[in-house]
């Protein structure tokens, strides 16, 4: 195998870790809010189930929050069937983008079956 430093710096020289955490083999997916963090790991194998979680985690969050923003900015005087046209629009994005997202992982044998 060639020898990564021939090419160059090490690109990864420069990471920190964070809050003093040591370099592991596992795969880990941490998310960070104002006042709340979570933080998963799981073994190197199942990284592709937890970017899976992950994905499908946003795009229920878009599913439920997109049409609830919608309601709150929407002014009095439009009329309802263009607000539900609206939200119509903003669930018909997501559920193109979850078929688009999970349509091609049907037929892998390398999905957890269930």
């Amino acid at each position: 195998m060639d020898n990564p430093e021939q090419y160059g710096e090490d690109d990864f020289a420069e990471l920190v870790s964070i809050e003093d955490e040591s370099p592991t083999t596992e795969a880990r997916l941490r998310i960070e809010m104002e006042g709340m963090m979570v933080a998963v790991s799981v073994p190197p194998g199942n990284t592709t189930h937890l970017l899976d979680a992950a994905v499908a985690a946003l795009i229920t969050a878009a599913a439920v929050f997109g049409p609830t923003a919608t309601l709150k900015a929407v002014p009095e005087d439009l009329p309802y069937w263009a607000a539900v046209g609206i939200i119509g629009l903003q669930l018909g994005v997501v559920i193109l983008v979850a078929v688009s997202t999970f349509a091609n992982k049907l037929g892998n044998p390398y999905r957890l079956p269930g």
